[in-house]
């Protein structure tokens, strides 16, 4: 099963004057992808793969832009002889930033979260087989802003790999359980005091 969910929302307000417009962003970014196998006695073999590229962006020529970019694998093997093996992967990330840039030198203010979460499962019992299960994560988000008052900029990536292997003779059992987790969140403004 895989699912992927992207939206974008962009609102300008203009000035009466028209000589600097202000911008309101919001980005919202959802990535769900799970992959399993299943192998109950017999001889078996199976493969599962699953790439994603997703890369959403917006801007206001010359006062905000906001993008994300997420590059995902998931791959599942397994093989058995009189074995049950069972694999599965899990992988959430959500991601939303949001921008409030004032004309002139009013106030700016952005903000963002990144929040990744990978599981990964392998269990083998019985005859002789193996699993291994691999992800790669590359995600990537980024905004400015800019108005009179100067230039707001923002930065997150997060790069990572989890890998697992199992292998066993008959007779044997083995569990594996592997799990990661990132939350990012920033936040920032600007604003002139009189």
């Amino acid at each position: 099963m895989f699912k992927t969910i992207a939206s974008s929302m962009i609102v300008v307000s203009i000035v009466a004057s028209g000589a600097f417009a202000g911008a309101l962003h919001d980005q919202i970014t959802a990535i769900g992808a799970t992959n399993a196998i299943q192998l109950d006695q017999g001889s078996q073999t199976a493969q599962s793969l699953q790439n994603l590229i997703v890369d959403n962006q917006q801007s206001i020529v010359g006062i905000a832009a906001e993008s994300f970019f997420g590059s995902i694998g998931q791959s599942l093997n397994a093989c058995g002889e009189c074995a049950e093996i069972g694999a599965s992967q899990g992988l959430d990330i959500a991601g939303g930033q949001w921008q409030n840039i004032g004309d002139c030198v009013d106030a700016k203010a952005q903000g963002g979260t990144l929040d990744l979460s990978a599981l990964q499962g392998l269990s083998r019992a019985n005859g002789v087989g193996g699993a291994s299960a691999l992800h790669t994560i590359v995600l990537n988000g980024g905004q400015s802003g800019t108005n009179a008052l100067g230039d707001l900029q923002e930065t997150t990536t997060v790069m990572g790999m989890q890998t697992s292997d199992l292998v066993g003779e008959p007779g044997s059992a083995a569990i594996i359980l592997t799990g990661m987790s990132v939350t990012g969140s920033q936040a920032q403004g600007a604003l002139v005091l009189q």
